[in-house]
């Protein structure tokens, strides 16, 4: 009996998602089966921190195609961790975004990938909406 009522809460609820392009007013006409919400991390201790060349900031790709998006979809993300993520900035902006990954550059200065990949734990948290079909 327990099995079957937490069959029916996750299996019975139901959601209308509908996307709306501000730039144009324009209301999506395809189904809102279509539409998806695809949310992830890059995981404390498992983000490939890249350095950037001039020495001041980090970069990381991020790879989002599980979510299994057909175009660009809209993405959101913050930079978790232990310590010092507060004092950068960048956090909060996508560069080659794709359906498939994305890039982050944090800048800093003097801001090198082990502090980061080191105690600071640093991760990117992200939130993508988009279609998949």
């Amino acid at each position: 009996m327990k099995l079957l009522l937490i069959i029916c809460l996750i299996g019975c609820t139901m959601a209308d998602v509908v996307i709306l392009n501000n730039e144009t007013n324009f209301k999506s006409r395809k189904p809102g089966r279509c539409a998806r919400v695809c949310t992830g991390s890059t995981g404390r201790g498992k983000t490939t921190w890249i350095n950037y060349h001039d020495g001041d900031g980090i970069w990381t790709k991020v790879d989002i195609s599980k979510c299994g998006f057909k175009n660009i979809p809209t993405i959101t993300t913050s930079l978790e961790g232990t310590a010092s993520h507060w004092t950068v900035h960048g956090t909060s902006a996508v560069y080659f975004g794709t359906a498939t990954s994305f890039r982050v550059y944090i800048y800093r200065k003097y801001l090198k990938k082990e502090h980061a990949s080191g105690n600071w734990n640093w991760n990117v948290e992200w939130v993508a909406i988009g279609y998949r079909c």
